[in-house]
């Protein structure tokens, strides 16, 4: 539905799209990448030694987003324009889905952490007393255990990139609607509005009734 509200309340509209597209597009892609470098970086390389921080940094701002525009959801939810609050709402509600695919990918990728340690001192120390032969072999093992951890990583990223990708698009949709005045009929009956604010079919007869 498309409601007669004015430019000023357009973009209080607009602003949760706008802040969730720069979470997903900024902090969300970097997480994926961080995971996806570190996954493919050698283990005693810098960019290995890097992975979780560079992982941790864009996952806190998003979180931070996400708290954010869950309190600015309840605080419009209290008072203030329908329009905004119902925007905010939106939004928030579909972070719940982007915390799904974090819970997803941590499961996933903690998979890795089943093959060792990856502490290669101590692991050089514990098999120095063995044989050539035997060294050999605890070597390919660890060897084999660094691929799966790769692997599982690689897949834990699946989830989460495919999340952000539906978000980006959803959310640039709800943009789009938010600066036409328009709110999803979906959202309508969860959150109806104000007995004095009309609702039109069309973006044409909302036009013509307020002389646009």
């Amino acid at each position: 539905m498309f409601y007669a509200v004015d430019e000023s309340q357009r973009r209080r509209g607009k602003a949760p799209h706008e802040l969730a597209m720069i979470n997903l597009l900024l902090f969300n892609l970097l997480i994926g990448v961080a995971l996806l470098a570190g996954s493919m970086a050698a283990p005693d390389s810098l960019v290995a030694r890097l992975k979780w921080p560079a992982v941790a940094l864009p996952l806190a701002l998003s979180l931070a987003v996400m708290a954010f525009t869950w309190v600015r959801a309840a605080r419009a939810a209290r008072g203030g324009p329908w329009f905004a609050a119902v925007h905010w709402r939106l939004t928030a509600a579909r972070w719940r889905v982007l915390l799904l695919a974090y819970v997803v990918t941590a499961g996933v990728v903690s998979l890795a952490f089943l093959g060792g340690d990856g502490d290669t001192a101590a692991f050089e120390a514990r098999i120095a007393d063995l044989p050539p032969a035997m060294q050999a072999m605890e070597r390919g093992k660890v060897t084999s255990q660094n691929m799966g951890a790769a692997i599982w990583a690689r897949i834990g990223v699946v989830p989460l990139l495919l999340t952000v990708m539906a978000l980006i698009m959803l959310e640039s949709g709800a943009l789009y609607q938010a600066g036409r005045g328009e709110v999803p009929d979906g959202l309508l009956k969860r959150f109806p509005p104000p007995a004095d604010l009309t609702g039109y079919a069309s973006l044409a007869e909302r036009q013509a009734a307020a002389g646009e």
